[in-house]
């Protein structure tokens, strides 16, 4: 696979690629044009032949030829890996037969199961009535593939695996797809799912990798909602349900509309809403907002008003906003779910949506709403509402919240900027990034820091002469493989690679390379410490077990680290040794 990708890089440029899309003018060592991911009227997408990398600002994404390819076609690696290598004539292996079809046969299953569903939603009155009050339609039913799991108290509890089984499907080909799960003492699996409305969840290609599934009998003791567990094919931290049909409704209305669940999803699409996507089993992740932020910087929240719904929305808006996204609220009528308010009617939704707040804004009117005392507002509004002011990606916007904030709680701008700058000093309170700073630095919180030094070095190795880079990459290949140090995100390298060519521009040389040796010894200082916290926590834990090897082992681990923080740093002689 490898060898692939380099040989298509080998015979494509990436202007050949990105120039099909996009109207490419000349900038100086660069290309820049319109980007194709908003409607904007100043340029602001970059496009770099030599790097064989582009940077879309306007929409903060960016990449090689293989991520271009991605977010415009909206398919995953691999279908972009076969639409480059047919544009380059290049042949692609195949990959073992067996794992071909190992994988193609849990598709087929799943699929299957699928459409075993799907009839039984027509031969159950229950479910079909069930799916019929919520307002859903027949069309919506069949393009979302809605269907009903048959079980007790009615039927049996392996309906689906007995059907499977006859088309020749496996026990251990159903659990590995999360269909049937398994029991204690010898007896046979059974059904993950029954007696529920069942939702498929798509990938972004639109195959079925797993279900979500509503309880349909009252009275029961039964969660209300069941999702497939985590599989080969499924992993909840990075789907996104809806995304496979709602990705040109983003790109179209420059918007992604997030809801709570299948239903809501569902029915917004029926309404008109093409752009509405939902988690399914979790909280919403970074991946989850990287996959957004690729079709549009826009995002409207229209989530349950109850205390739950707005800790999600305060979980959702801080990553978004670290991500630079613009964040709203939809506050729908008697705080009904989106599902029930369009089933009631279609245009107080459309109004809500229209009329959707920041979430600075829904914040305080939430808090203001819910304390009466004066001065426990304002404590309250200092705690809860002045971090996410801080999250904001420009001081202009900043400044707008300090006056509404100030206005909202009865007090002094001055006041405000005050309780702010005592958050920036705080160690866990870091501003967002913007084209001018040097590079994007997000919450200690968040885990990210040493991702944040590894992007900034990964994105310099762009900008050196080729004894320096051969130099640093050796360096940071040392470090990531002793250390186990993901690789760093792609998009980030080539935002940061773009942004940091600006600030070069008009640096000496040796001023550069002094700027990265410092990084490149924080960046070890930082992981190496990260290293020591960890292994003192696992310490504490094996001591209070009394496990003596553990700890001998630990502890040995603890000293090979503290000697690491002890070498000297790294200094000019490693661009000489390099060079040698």
């Amino acid at each position: 696979m490898g060898d692939a990708v380099q040989q298509i890089k080998d015979r494509l440029n990436i202007l050949d690629v990105i120039s099909p899309y996009v109207e490419l003018h000349k900038a100086g060592k660069n290309y820049k044009g319109k980007s194709p991911f908003s409607a904007e009227k100043t340029p602001s997408f970059y496009v770099s032949p030599d790097r064989g990398m582009y940077y879309c600002f306007s929409t903060s994404q960016g990449g090689d030829m293989f991520t271009f390819i991605q977010v415009m076609e909206g398919v995953d690696f691999k279908e972009a890996l076969k639409v480059l290598a047919q544009k380059a004539g290049v042949e692609l292996i195949p990959e073992k037969p067996e794992k071909r079809t190992e994988r193609e046969r849990s598709y087929a299953a799943l699929q299957t199961a699928t459409d075993f569903y799907k009839d039984w939603l027509e031969r159950e009155p229950a479910a079909r009535a069930y799916v019929g009050t919520r307002g859903v339609s027949d069309e919506t039913i069949q393009k979302w593939q809605i269907g009903f799991a048959p079980g007790p108290p009615t039927y049996g509890w392996r309906m689906l695996k007995d059907h499977l089984e006859k088309y020749g499907y496996s026990k251990d080909e159903l659990l590995k797809v999360g269909l049937i799960k398994s029991t204690e003492g010898g007896k046979e699996p059974f059904d993950v799912f029954r007696d529920r409305i069942m939702f498929p969840l798509f990938d972004t290609s639109g195959k079925v990798v797993a279900f979500s599934g509503r309880i349909l009998s009252k009275g029961t003791d039964a969660p209300k909602y069941v999702n497939s567990p985590e599989t080969e094919l499924y992993k909840k931290s990075e789907l996104l349900y809806g995304y496979d049909k709602a990705k040109h409704g983003i790109r179209h209305y420059d918007f992604s509309l997030i809801v709570e669940g299948q239903f809501d999803v569902v029915m917004c699409h029926q309404a008109g809403y093409t752009n509405t996507v939902a988690v399914s089993g979790t909280a919403l992740t970074s991946h989850h907002v990287d996959l957004l932020a690729r079709l549009s910087e826009r995002v409207v929240l229209a989530l349950d008003a109850d205390k739950a719904g707005i800790a999600a929305m305060k979980r959702a808006a801080d990553l978004m906003l670290h991500r630079g996204l613009d964040v709203k609220v939809a506050v729908l009528p008697d705080g009904q779910d989106p599902a029930d308010a369009i089933l009631e009617s279609k245009e107080k939704f459309k109004v809500a949506v229209g009329k959707s707040v920041h979430v600075i804004e829904f914040l305080l009117a939430t808090l203001k709403s819910a304390v009466s005392d004066e001065r426990s507002l304002k404590l309250k509004v200092r705690d809860e509402v002045l971090p996410f002011i801080l999250l904001l990606p420009n001081r202009i916007d900043q400044e707008h919240f300090v006056q509404v904030v100030a206005k909202e709680i009865h007090t002094t701008d001055d006041a405000i900027r005050f309780e702010l700058d005592r958050l920036r000093e705080q160690p866990t309170a870091v501003p967002r990034k913007d084209i001018q700073t040097d590079v994007a630095l997000v919450s200690v919180r968040t885990g990210s820091v040493v991702q944040n030094h590894l992007t900034y070095l990964q994105a310099v190795m762009y900008l050196v002469d080729k004894p320096h880079t051969d130099a640093l990459k050796a360096t940071l290949d040392e470090i990531s493989a002793r250390w186990k140090i993901e690789e760093a995100n792609t998009e980030a390298v080539a935002e940061t690679t773009f942004t940091l060519e600006r600030q070069f521009e008009h640096l000496a040389p040796t001023l550069i390379l002094e700027e990265i040796l410092a990084r490149l010894n924080t960046f070890r200082q930082v992981v190496v410490k990260r290293e020591v916290t960890t292994l003192r926590e696992e310490l504490a834990a094996a001591e209070a077990g009394e496990d003596e090897s553990l700890v001998g082992e630990i502890l040995t681990r603890l000293q090979i680290a503290h000697k690491e923080l002890q070498k000297p740093p790294f200094d000019s002689s490693l661009w000489k040794a390099s060079a040698d």
